[in-house]
């Protein structure tokens, strides 16, 4: 069988140990990556068994590398499991929701930490004996439920997101956009207009940039919510669908967005983004 591959996206160095402690005596090969832009690179021309987000990245990073590898068909297969040593991390559940296998909590025994890795990787990679098996501490029957639910969740969401077609961007979406500026303290609405979804992303991306986080976010949570209100230094805008069936649950505004972001970055527009520096 062919050496499997695990990559860890970690910042921090108790990981990389754990992990080569447990995989010690294996034909199992681990990558360490501290940054997220890089660690996609490599999950796509590596194609790992196994990705392991691990300590020391914000999870900014963890949730941009899950969304981009679960938006893309090639790499949503690639199971995903977040190490942490934290007894609580509040975006675990979120993390789940964009498309996380599982989650283990550190310390874990050597063995342990083995037979749980095993249960990613291709059958046969590691050769956990029935002993050892039996002989590894068992976690809370809270925290092996916890675990199902969340791999049965993972697997209907990857099932339905694999099932789905590819976004039509020949149908309209319609917005109606109105604009508010501050009037002596007071929100007076300047104008209001029906404008395309697309033609407004347009508009964002050659204004912030299709690297800009808060892009994505406005539309994400338009598609999701059908409105939102976006305030700036001089003004504030507030988009809603005209169309409430236009609506998308989060794993579809997810893709959505990905693939005209991609789509966008084919043909070369131009930036007119000005740095500004301020000594």
């Amino acid at each position: 069988m062919k050496a499997a591959l695990v990559l860890l996206l970690s910042g921090d160095s108790r990981d990389e140990q754990l992990l080569n402690e447990a995989l010690t005596q294996t034909s199992v090969r681990v990558i360490t990556i501290s940054a997220a832009m890089r660690a996609l690179t490599e999950v796509g021309s590596q194609q790992p068994a196994l990705v392991l987000i691990g300590s020391g990245i914000p999870r900014s990073d963890a949730q941009w590398l899950l969304t981009r590898m679960m938006a893309d068909s090639a790499l949503r297969g690639i199971p995903v499991v977040l190490m942490f040593y934290e007894s609580k991390r509040s975006w675990v559940l979120e993390m789940i929701k964009l498309g996380l296998r599982a989650y283990i909590q550190l310390p874990r025994d050597q063995e342990d930490l083995r037979r749980r890795l095993a249960q990613h990787l291709p059958q046969g990679t590691l050769d956990v004996a029935n002993q050892a098996r039996r002989s590894a501490p068992r976690g809370s029957v809270g925290e092996r439920l916890r675990q199902r639910l969340a791999k049965r969740q993972i697997d209907n969401a990857t099932a339905k997101a694999s099932s789905s077609a590819d976004p039509d961007f020949t149908k309209p979406i319609t917005l109606l956009e109105q604009q508010y500026s501050d009037e002596s303290g007071l929100m007076v609405r300047t104008s209001s207009r029906e404008i395309s979804l697309f033609q407004k992303i347009d508009e964002y991306l050659l204004r912030y940039g299709g690297n800009n986080s808060h892009v994505v976010g406005i539309f994400m949570g338009l598609l999701v919510d059908g409105k939102i209100r976006v305030t700036f230094k001089d003004k504030s805008e507030r988009l809603s669908l005209v169309e409430l069936s236009d609506k998308k649950s989060s794993e579809s505004a997810i893709r959505f967005i990905d693939a005209y972001l991609n789509q966008v970055a084919t043909l070369d527009m131009p930036d007119t983004r000005t740095q500004k520096i301020i000594l």
